[in-house]
């Protein structure tokens, strides 16, 4: 394998995070793993974390520039039923 084919590969596996991230946070269902995947996925996303940035860079695409368009394509609200369960989940802690 060369160069070429490492970073090829270095930017298919980024990508794929950032993708996973994306599905977790527009995730609507009632499974507890889940919700704490979309919660996690948000605050990778909306938070300003230093990976994501990174990750962005990387892809030599602006983290503003992608994030902002997740905001406006991706539904990332909790439904009524998710906020009962978050409230419930962040009671037990």
């Amino acid at each position: 394998m060369n160069m070429k084919d490492m970073n090829y590969e270095g930017e298919k596996l980024i990508t794929a995070v950032i993708m996973q991230a994306v599905e977790d946070a527009g995730y609507q269902g009632r499974n507890k793993k889940y919700l704490k995947h979309k919660k996690s996925a948000i605050d990778w996303i909306v938070g300003n974390d230093p990976q994501f940035v990174d990750y962005c860079k990387m892809l030599g695409m602006s983290p503003d520039g992608i994030r902002d368009r997740i905001i406006k394509n991706v539904n990332m609200k909790y439904t009524k039923q998710q906020k009962v369960m978050k409230k419930d989940m962040n009671a037990r802690i």
